[in-house]
């Protein structure tokens, strides 16, 4: 039977993909954490990489059906650009599990607990934006930059924490080993978060297109 509710995008395939990709990115981001908490604990390099696999299976769904499909109320340019930003999140957290292996012996007494508060909220936050997109032309244009602006706010604060660590990296009282192993790996953490925002920054774009 004809459908028009399907001509008009309502029950478009692209949103349920998204929001697959988003809670796959915030899957890979909870699973960090897990590791973070206990740093001292080498983390197996599976979990991330299937993880990635995972959302990159979503990407490629999504860019199947971009070919395969006429009718959407979300804009192609839109959803590749949101579909690899949001890969990305992944993608990153698997080369912080990766630098994790590497400096596992220089990981001990770390703390990661403000890292893990960071990336669970922001990664909350992408998931709830993503969600926003099936409401296209009734959200609110404030209720996505309200969501946006908290994500705005962690990538502020994760900025501030990684000035803190690297001074204190900087101060001479540890050696050089772990400081290189940490500041790059303080740097991809936070790296995260920047890729939480570009993503929240895209559908807040999108909204307002919309709205």
């Amino acid at each position: 039977m004809f459908s028009l509710q399907k001509l008009l995008g309502k029950d478009d395939k692209f949103f349920a993909l998204l929001e697959a990709s988003a809670d796959e990115a915030r899957r890979s981001v909870e699973a960090l954490n897990r590791v973070l908490k206990s740093p001292q604990t080498t983390p197996s390099l599976s979990e991330f990489h299937q993880s990635k696999e995972t959302d990159r299976k979503i990407t490629d769904e999504i860019n199947e059906a971009l070919v395969n499909t006429f009718v959407s109320q979300l804009e192609k340019d839109d959803i590749e650009v949101l579909s690899a930003s949001l890969y990305k999140i992944p993608k990153t957290v698997e080369k912080v599990a990766e630098r994790m292996i590497i400096a596992s012996p220089v990981l001990k007494g770390v703390d990661f607990s403000r890292h893990v508060v960071l990336m669970d909220s922001a990664t909350q936050r992408v998931l709830e934006m993503v969600k926003l997109l099936r409401k296209l032309g009734s959200v609110k244009l404030e209720e996505a930059k309200e969501i946006n602006g908290h994500l705005q706010q962690i990538e502020a604060e994760a900025d501030k924490l990684i000035l803190e660590l690297l001074a204190d990296l900087y101060s001479g009282k540890h050696e050089t080993t772990r400081v290189l192993a940490l500041k790059d790996l303080y740097e991809l953490l936070e790296k995260v978060i920047d890729r939480c925002r570009d993503a929240g920054n895209i559908v807040t774009h999108i909204v307002l297109k919309n709205s």
